[in-house]
Parts: structure tokens; sequence; C-alpha cells
């Protein structure tokens, strides 16, 4: 049996963690589009150099795959206040 810690109460570790993979992926894609830099990533078992610009599946596969996850999340969390606040 594996104990969890989430960063949130009552969120499974694994579906914050995935989101945010996906969401520094998609940061590193911004900072490499900004400098006009290549980024290198794996595709058919190499590493390839490719500009941004070729990234358009994978960004959209982690698009897709951060709303799926935040859906997913927001079904765990019942208030957004803290157990000190009131509504």
């Amino acid at each position: 049996m594996i104990d969890e810690f989430p960063l949130a109460p009552g969120v499974p570790m694994h579906l914050l963690t995935e989101r945010g993979l996906n969401e520094a992926f998609l940061d590193v894609v911004e900072r490499h589009r900004r400098e006009g830099l290549p980024v290198v990533l794996r595709r058919e078992g190499e590493l390839t150099r490719l500009p941004v610009e070729q990234l358009t599946p994978e960004i959209t596969r982690a698009r897709n795959r951060i709303a799926e996850l935040s859906a997913e999340i927001a079904k765990y969390q019942i208030s957004p206040y803290s157990v000190n606040e009131t509504p």
C-alpha cells in the first residue's frame, strides 16, 4: 500500500503531479518560443530538436490532459474556503 501525501486535502497526488508535469511542459515550450530556441524531445525513439511550431500535437495533448485532470481534481474539492473561514 502506498501512502498518499496530497498537496490539497483529499486530492490524490498522482492527479496533481501529472497536471503539474503537463503545465511545466507548456511553460518550457512558451519559454523556448519567446527565446527562439528549439525544443529537444523524444520522437519515435530518438532525440530530436524541433522548433516550437512543430510541437502542435504535443501541445494540444498537454492542454487537453490538463483540462481532464482539472475536472477530475475539481470533483475532490468540496469548498473553496479553508477550515477557519466562513462562507
